[in-house]
């Protein structure tokens, strides 16, 4: 069973260790990074059914159709914002090929941070010690494809093996102050959460198309980069299936 007065501290340190996980498979599989069209392609789909299969239908559930689309245009709207800011285009490096993987990456990481929040949020409010155990089994499982999803850029950025720790702390702090504000307040509003899980949606549904799946076509031929996501796409149907 869970301890409820401590169900913050165990969420953050699920999520970590999940979307560790996926960094360290992202790192073991860094050999085959060189063919970035065949990795970016994957990945695409694997995004793709991480909302379809997972995302989505948690956001419909909290709230309804209405809630979602709401949710999903607001998120995409507000990656266009981003994308055009100033502030994020200057810290990026001046070589495009390490600017565009470390910029996805980002983005990503930025979404599912977002994403995070009202998953820790009913984490906490949730009084049910049974219920919670398998909230958390699902925030572990859940977290390694993600991580694998947001590393995978960042590695092929240049970025070290120093960056999955720092990382994955960061991307679990939501879910930690989530549920503690959750658990100490008894935070619990599903349309509200509807709406945030929607907005993340949007964001990560927009850099998987403008980023990742833009990239993958000028670099290789549209067949291959179709039938490579769908495989993606797949593969986390299956993972879901079985989980």
């Amino acid at each position: 069973m869970v301890n409820i007065s401590s169900i913050w501290v165990v969420g953050y340190l699920c999520t970590a260790l999940g979307f560790s996980i996926g960094g360290i498979i992202a790192w073991i599989l860094k050999g085959f990074q060189k063919r970035i069209d065949t990795v970016y392609s994957i990945c695409a789909g694997l995004i793709l059914g991480l909302i379809s299969f997972e995302i989505a239908p948690e956001a419909i559930e909290l709230g309804n159709w209405f809630t979602f689309i709401l949710g999903f245009l607001i998120g995409v709207t507000l990656f266009k914002v981003i994308h055009k800011s100033f502030m994020i285009q200057r810290v990026l490096p001046e070589n495009k090929e390490k600017r565009n993987p470390l910029y996805t990456g980002a983005m990503l990481m930025l979404s599912i941070s977002l994403h995070n929040l009202p998953i820790g949020i009913t984490l906490g409010s949730n009084q049910d010690s049974t219920l919670s155990f398998s909230i958390l089994q699902t925030i572990f499982l859940h977290n390694v494809p993600e991580g694998i999803i947001v590393f995978t850029p960042l590695f092929i950025a240049g970025l070290g093996i120093w960056t999955l720790i720092f990382f994955s702390l960061i991307v679990a702090l939501p879910v930690g102050v989530g549920a503690y504000f959750g658990n100490f307040l008894g935070i619990d509003s599903p349309v509200f959460w509807s709406v945030f899980i929607s907005l993340s949606i949007g964001m990560i549904y927009m850099v998987t198309v403008k980023e990742i799946l833009t990239d993958s076509i000028k670099d290789s031929k549209s067949t291959k980069v179709f039938f490579l996501a769908l495989f993606g796409f797949g593969v986390i149907g299956v993972y879901f299936a079985f989980i």
